[in-house]
């Protein structure tokens, strides 16, 4: 899905349930506080530094692409070219007949590299740990998530949490023959294939159809990390090699979630070595000493597509603070956070720049499925409300468990929590068809 088609969809929900008048666009928020004497929580806007507004309850959703990394590279104070950060490109045809180094190697890197090939005149690609790079596709043109299925998901959870040395072989693996199924040999040159295991921690893996092939036709070049700059456009790399006539650096370096405004709400621990400090939160989302009203949407980062999660987290929520669903005592979640902190210091110190909002599959998943009311998983796998369903209904039942994960089955059970869609179930079975539908054609294609 596109990024238009995606803002699209999103304006027509808000539009279908009318929840425009519910929406104040372009606010700022510069404070958040505590009110003083009540339970809400007080936060200032810049429009309005005067008029300070309470509220019962407040998520905190900014996405982790809040705050950009910065970075100070040896000998670039005499550069004549330009350093930007990719937040700042918005118009590629700047850099028209340039010679551009893009630093990074996360899925950002990809995108402006393949974008930049039709404008730039050289497209370096520069990087140091390497990376996992997949096709969206498989060689028989089908989606590559769609062998996602609920219950290999949920088999795979069970792998990582107790088999991590198996989850890491086996991702790895997966990984590497998408690559070479759809791309030949992962060359040594490229600097790709050093790329740190999945079973040290959840690594981007940047999906790009066109980055290798455009390496291969020598339209972009794949080189080390940046050493320094020894001159006004001349760039030396980790290896010595110098790169001259540069005109442009971009850096792709990512983002921090700045939660410092959160500071009456959250409480933080150091992390190992120079890692960000861990926010004390269970699941990832809740503060322990707020968990009545304040929420974390943006921090949990998981082995998997993210917008599904934070649906999943916001459905929690919702139930939590709805009274349908509940939370253990703050003694049971602060035992919670600590042993998942030692958990996630363990993965950060043998893989450096993980993610800090790493969450244990297993344990969040259900946790999120439960707290928000699908229902999914009590209704397919080995308890009697699965055999239930396989034996009442085989066809939703096939489609559920072994078909294509799909948010339509969110909303198929009667929990007492999350509204039934009467369409729900027909909805299902019309993805299940539609890929059905795709793997027929695909296997004739290649007959």
């Amino acid at each position: 899905m596109s990024a238009p088609q995606m803002g699209s969809y999103l304006r027509s929900y808000a539009k279908n349930f009318e929840l425009y008048k519910n929406i104040e666009f372009g606010k700022t928020v510069t404070r958040f506080e505590r009110s003083t004497g009540t339970s809400k929580w007080q936060l200032t806007f810049a429009d309005e530094p005067d008029a300070p507004k309470s509220f019962d309850k407040v998520v905190w959703a900014t996405g982790g692409f809040l705050k950009p990394k910065s970075i100070v590279l040896e000998g670039q104070d005499q550069f004549a070219g330009r350093i930007v950060h990719s937040q700042d490109v918005r118009n590629l045809e700047d850099f028209k007949g340039q010679n551009v180094i893009v630093l990074g190697i996360g899925n950002t890197a990809g995108d402006i590299t393949i974008s930049l090939v039709h404008q730039a005149n050289k497209v370096y690609l520069s990087h140091r740990r390497g990376t996992k790079i997949f096709r969206r596709s498989g060689v028989d043109g089908l989606p590559t998530d769609i062998i996602m299925t609920p219950t290999i998901a949920a088999i795979m959870w069970w792998i990582e949490a107790y088999l991590p040395s198996l989850f890491g072989k086996f991702m790895d693996s997966s990984i590497d023959g998408n690559f070479k199924a759809n791309w030949g040999e992962n060359k040594e040159a490229w600097g790709f294939a050093q790329s740190p295991s999945i079973g040290d921690g959840f690594h981007v893996i940047v999906c790009n159809d066109e980055l290798i092939p455009l390496i291969k036709a020598g339209k972009v070049t794949s080189t080390q990390g940046i050493k320094r700059i020894v001159g006004p456009k001349a760039v030396e790399m980790d290896n010595g090699l110098v790169i001259d006539d540069v005109d442009a650096i971009i850096t792709c370096i990512g983002y921090t979630d700045d939660m410092g405004m959160l500071s009456e709400a959250l409480t933080f621990v150091d992390a190992p070595g120079e890692a960000a400090p861990l926010p004390n939160l269970y699941m990832g989302i809740f503060p322990p000493e707020h968990a009545d009203s304040v929420a974390i949407i943006s921090n949990v980062h998981l082995n998997g597509p993210q917008i599904p999660g934070r649906e999943l987290a916001a459905m929690s929520v919702a139930q939590i603070w709805a009274g349908n669903s509940s939370l253990p005592s703050k003694p049971a979640m602060d035992t919670w956070i600590r042993k998942h902190q030692q958990w996630l210091g363990q993965r950060i110190a043998r893989a450096h720049g993980l993610h800090r909002g790493e969450v244990p599959s297993i344990q969040w998943m259900y946790f999120v499925h439960e707290a928000a009311g699908t229902g999914l998983y009590d209704n397919i796998g080995w308890s009697w409300k699965a055999w239930k369903l396989w034996w009442e209904d085989p066809e939703l039942y096939k489609a559920l468990a072994h078909g294509p994960a799909t948010p339509h089955a969110h909303r198929v059970f009667e929990t007492g929590k999350r509204a039934v869609w009467k369409d729900a179930r027909q909805a299902v079975l019309d993805v299940n068809a539609e890929v059905k539908s795709l793997k027929e054609a695909a296997k004739k294609k290649k007959d």
